[in-house]
């Protein structure tokens, strides 16, 4: 890790344990009062992978950490099939306490504690988020149905989504386990697609500020280009997001760095041309899961 990564991941580090201490502190809903320990979350503060459930259950209540019963195990194996390790990536729920008897959390205690879930999003900044079971997945978008969408790939407004079963689910039936294990291996696309998103999230801003010859309009990019492509050979469902299916372009990590050199290469190209400062440097989000 060299100084900048380092300087990046204890701001980060800072933002999330600053989260955690409002949290502690927070009594916005009556799951306060009935709570023994508040669960904000844990994990790596640069995941590039972050799962998001629905509520703490009587475990995580004691122990003050989510996901660490018998669905928590569960999970763990999940990730370490693919393998990777709990460690690399972020774990949180949708509210912070637990909900008493297990029950699902009423929509005011959602309201009150969503603040705290996209403040940690927005600090993480992960490629892919996936929800946990239909509750998590309601939070991104109620018009989903979990079973549907168990181990699809979404975009999401500028996210990625991959939701997956709830590991609980796994754990009452032997064919939802089988689902779960299922889904959980087309994470490796999912962070694809995440890579892909970051990138046109960071050179939309440089194209719309670039003068064209004579023209008051920029020219089109090859990421828009490639982005109407691909928008018109996906299906777009009636729930507004747009499933992902196996793409064609970019299925392996060397084809991903090879089409951000010729990215970059075009840009310079375009640039020298015009005569102009040379244009800021993508930091190409490098996946340490291949």
């Amino acid at each position: 890790m060299d100084e900048g990564d380092s300087k990046s991941h204890k701001s980060v580090s800072e933002k999330l344990e600053a989260i955690a201490d409002v949290v502690s502190e927070c009594r916005k809903c009556p799951l306060a009062e009935t709570r023994t320990n508040t669960v904000p979350g844990e994990g790596s503060p640069t995941a590039e992978v972050m799962f998001v459930g629905e509520g703490p259950g009587q475990d995580e209540d004691l122990s003050g950490r989510p996901f660490v019963g018998r669905a928590g195990k569960l999970l763990d194996e999940l990730i370490e099939s693919l393998p990777m390790r709990r460690e690399d990536v972020y774990i949180a729920n949708v509210v912070k306490c637990r909900p008493p008897g297990n029950r699902d959390p009423e929509r005011g205690e959602v309201e009150e504690c969503s603040g705290y879930l996209r403040q940690q999003i927005e600090a993480i900044d992960p490629l892919v988020i996936v929800p946990l079971g239909r509750h998590a997945l309601g939070w991104f978008n109620p018009s989903l149905r979990i079973t549907a969408s168990n181990g699809k790939i979404f975009r999401h407004e500028d996210r990625v989504l991959m939701p997956l079963l709830h590991p609980s689910a796994g754990l009452r039936n032997p064919s939802n386990a089988e689902m779960l294990r299922e889904g959980i291996h087309n994470l490796r696309e999912a962070i694809l697609e995440g890579i892909r998103v970051k990138r046109e999230a960071i050179a939309e801003p440089e194209v719309a500020t670039r003068p064209s010859d004579g023209d008051a309009e920029a020219p089109s990019s090859v990421l828009e280009e490639a982005g109407k492509i691909a928008s018109d050979e996906a299906a777009e469902t009636d729930t507004g997001e747009t499933p992902v299916g196996l793409f064609e372009r970019a299925q392996t990590p060397e084809e991903v760095q090879e089409e951000m050199r010729k990215q970059r290469a075009i840009e310079e190209a375009a640039e020298a041309a015009e005569n102009e400062e040379p244009a800021v440097v993508v930091d190409d989000r490098q996946s340490s899961f291949f």
